[in-house]
């Protein structure tokens, strides 16, 4: 009985211990791509999160933290979390050639989107040319 009771304990913690494996750097950004591309944003979000966790100084970590931002801004509308990892990105990756999309995303947030730069500029350019006529 006590045999069975002592197997059964060191089982219990091998599956603990095995579940809760941190994976890589690479593993975790995958994952989290993955998820993205199969719209599971919250479990996206869980893995891009466990990669800065894990690796904030890795050199996915920057992509990472971009993708939180998007993913919050753009597909779960969590516009306080997107805020918060946008400013957090731009602050802390200064040089990184996503800064300008995040600075735009940070400018447009919670816009409509007929209210986007963009659209505005396209519009009023229709206008302009329909005026001349």
């Amino acid at each position: 009985m006590q045999k069975n009771f002592i197997f059964g304990f060191i089982m219990l913690a091998f599956l603990i211990g095995g579940c809760s494996q941190k994976l890589s750097e690479k593993e975790y950004f995958d994952a989290g791509y993955d998820q993205y591309n199969k719209q599971n944003f919250e479990e996206a979000l869980n893995n891009f999160k466990l990669l800065v966790k894990y690796y904030p100084d890795g050199e996915l970590a920057a992509k990472s933290i971009f993708m939180i931002g998007y993913i919050n801004a753009n597909h779960v509308n969590n516009l306080e979390e997107a805020k918060k990892y946008y400013t957090q990105f731009i602050e802390k990756y200064p040089d990184d050639e996503l800064v300008d999309s995040a600075k735009y995303e940070l400018a447009t947030l919670g816009k409509s989107i007929d209210e986007l730069p963009i659209f505005e500029k396209i519009e009023k350019d229709s206008v302009d040319s329909t005026m001349k006529k």
